[in-house]
């Protein structure tokens, strides 16, 4: 498989995943919010907690293919 060939896919697959999970997200969120019967509010602390956790899973992903386990490469 060529180089084009290989990122292309990992673009559309990741793509895919992407809207999927959000699609997902969005849905739970909408579900949880009408149980409780009111107005979805997100707290300037709640939305810091969300964006951290999702750095942190975009970190994760970034290092999944490391050659030493807890070492970064160094180019």
């Amino acid at each position: 498989m060529t180089t084009y060939n290989w990122r292309v896919r990992a673009y559309l697959i990741g793509g895919a995943v992407g809207a999927l999970f959000g699609v997902a997200s969005a849905y739970i969120f909408v579900q949880a919010t009408e149980r409780r019967g009111k107005t979805p509010e997100l707290t300037p602390s709640e939305a810091v907690g969300l964006g951290l956790t999702v750095l942190g899973l975009l970190q994760r992903i970034a290092t999944i293919n490391e050659e030493d386990k807890g070492k970064l490469k160094k180019r």
